[in-house]
């Protein structure tokens, strides 16, 4: 088989995925296997993560994924104005962000099946980083510990600076690139790469431009504690 064309990233991606998975493991958390509160329609993503998304699933979970996109495509969703890394260069830089909506009550991740995430061995990062001290379903929000939010964005920032670039947006506009009769190209190569040539164009209004890193929005608190966790993803990074 001839290796993916992002064989490096994807292989770097998964090992920031393990990373962030030892850095939070003793971490106490009520989520657990059925609890769905969270898997809303509005989970983003970056154009490297839905390629890796895409290869990471045979043919028959392709074909399933497909088939609950096209027919719960939310009409309303959350699209992101700007990156982690453009709102953290924006803050340093003493520039106003953009206000953006997010509706938990917008519907269902699309990828959800009876309570279980369809698609959970590959999901996105803005998955895996859903963590709550508290049932969401029982009080209608989360509860995230504040270390935990920070340890998130930096994760974010990296991940985002792994694919700086191309592009991040709503879960369902990009997989449909992918997985949809309207994508861009047969291969998830070529759709990369078209959308990356594309993303300044009108037609991809829903798609923001990733960037590099430029500042870690880390609390003085939490720098010694996060440092080698820093330090690793710096390594990944190179």
């Amino acid at each position: 088989m001839t290796p993916h064309k992002y064989h490096h990233e994807f292989e770097v991606l998964k090992q920031i995925y393990a990373l962030y998975d030892e850095t939070i493991k003793d971490q106490k958390m009520v989520c657990k296997k059925g609890c769905a509160a969270c898997c809303t329609c509005n989970v983003t993503l970056t154009g490297l993560e839905a390629a890796y998304l895409s290869q990471a699933l045979d043919t028959e979970a392709k074909a399933a994924l497909k088939d609950a996109v096209d027919r719960h495509f939310p009409q309303k969703r959350y699209i992101p104005k700007i990156t982690t890394n453009q709102f953290a260069r924006l803050c340093m830089e003493g520039h106003a962000v953009p206000e953006e909506e997010n509706n938990p009550e917008w519907g269902t991740c699309p990828a959800l099946n009876t309570s279980l995430c369809s698609i959970y061995h590959a999901r996105p990062f803005g998955c895996r980083a859903l963590m709550s001290t508290i049932v969401c379903a029982d009080h209608g929000y989360a509860r995230v510990r504040p270390e935990i939010i920070t340890t998130n964005t930096l994760f974010m920032q990296a991940i985002e600076h792994l694919d700086q670039n191309g592009i991040s947006g709503n879960f369902s506009d990009i997989m449909s690139l992918f997985l949809g009769k309207n994508s861009l190209s047969k291969s998830e190569e070529n759709s990369i790469d078209h959308i990356r040539k594309k993303i300044t164009t009108k037609e991809n209004f829903q798609f923001t431009a990733n960037e590099k890193i430029t500042v870690l929005m880390i609390e003085p608190e939490y720098r010694n504690k996060l440092s080698v966790v820093i330090q690793i993803l710096s390594s990944f990074l190179k």
